[in-house]
């Protein structure tokens, strides 16, 4: 009787091990709001605001790394999030993190003054912004005179 319910006993820790393992696996999004797909809708300079939904730029944020993409372009970049501040940086072309034998550099100085993120009105390798509002619904990003809001798919 003694042997039945030691063999029970190890049995269940054994399961709870399993089940404790198996739960501990998951990514949770540790970024809170933030984590998701955003679709940037407006950008706003001095000079004008420009309604760009229809340009499909989109910025996916998941663990410490960004991604974006319009048409068929895709980016990837560090980020971190502190406060109300969020920078962007090491910016790459996606191909540098699907096949470490590709020949694509990170992205260079002079890609981004040719205006290679242009679409989301980023001009700088090390892009640094004012976090003016993030829920659930909406992400307003503010750095110097440019304003970008999205909005979350």
């Amino acid at each position: 009787m003694k042997q039945r319910s030691l063999h029970q006993y190890f049995s269940l820790c054994i399961l709870s091990l399993f089940v404790l393992l198996l739960s501990s696996c998951d990514k949770v999004p540790i970024n809170g709001d933030l984590d998701g797909l955003w679709q940037l809708t407006t950008i706003q300079t001095p000079e004008a605001t420009r309604d760009v939904k229809s340009t499909r730029a989109y910025l996916s944020i998941q663990l410490h790394l960004s991604q974006w993409e319009q048409d068929g372009t895709t980016f990837y970049a560090h980020f971190k999030h502190e406060g109300d501040s969020i920078r962007f940086y090491d910016f790459a072309h996606a191909s540098l993190h699907r096949d470490k034998n590709d020949d694509d550099e990170w992205i260079t100085e002079e890609e981004m003054r040719g205006g290679i993120m242009d679409a989301w009105g980023i001009h700088s390798l090390d892009a640094r912004y004012r976090t003016r509002q993030l829920d659930s619904d909406a992400l307003v990003l503010e750095r110097a005179d440019t304003v970008l809001y999205f909005r979350k798919l």
